[in-house]
């Protein structure tokens, strides 16, 4: 795996969207995850919500099926699942800072959130511009990592 500084990125962040342009070899890619209408917001999601009715995404400015996990307990609920162009993107926590986007079950890069809020990628070298523009997006909406469930559960023993 490499790090993104071959792309240039773009993250713009604000109440209820994260767009992400992503230029790179004469190409421009771009990514949009939007909260729609007023869902309750979660304070620890940050796009306020998980709720699939809730959100929209673009990707090249072409609406994208974006079918996010409920976020509980266990890790797998934490993954998110995006339908484009006859590929399928899944983003699924690998650690519990880090969450690793597949491409069609390739491994396409690992992304982190520091601690200023900024997104980081180790992306694999068959990584185009257009992945990482969906990774980018789906990391600053929903955020990296998950504990497991028994680290959780000590975490919050009222639950």
């Amino acid at each position: 795996m490499t790090d993104a500084r071959a792309y240039l990125v773009d993250v713009e962040r604000t109440d209820g969207r994260v767009a992400v342009e992503v230029r790179a070899e004469g190409r421009r890619h771009t990514a949009t995850v939007e909260r729609l209408h007023q869902p309750e917001l979660q304070a620890h999601i940050p796009i306020g919500t998980r709720d699939r009715q809730h959100l929209w995404m673009t990707v090249d400015d072409l609406p994208a099926i974006l079918r996010p996990g409920a976020g509980r307990w266990s890790r797998f609920s934490y993954r998110v699942v995006v339908e484009h162009d006859g590929r399928q993107y899944v983003y699924r926590p690998r650690t519990a800072e880090s969450s690793r986007l597949q491409r069609d079950g390739f491994a396409v890069g690992d992304f982190t959130i520091a601690e200023s809020g900024k997104v980081k990628a180790t992306l694999v070298e068959s990584a185009g511009p257009l992945d990482a523009a969906i990774g980018y997006a789906l990391a600053a909406a929903f955020g990296a990592g998950a504990e497991f469930f028994l680290v959780a559960l000590l975490e919050h023993p009222a639950l």
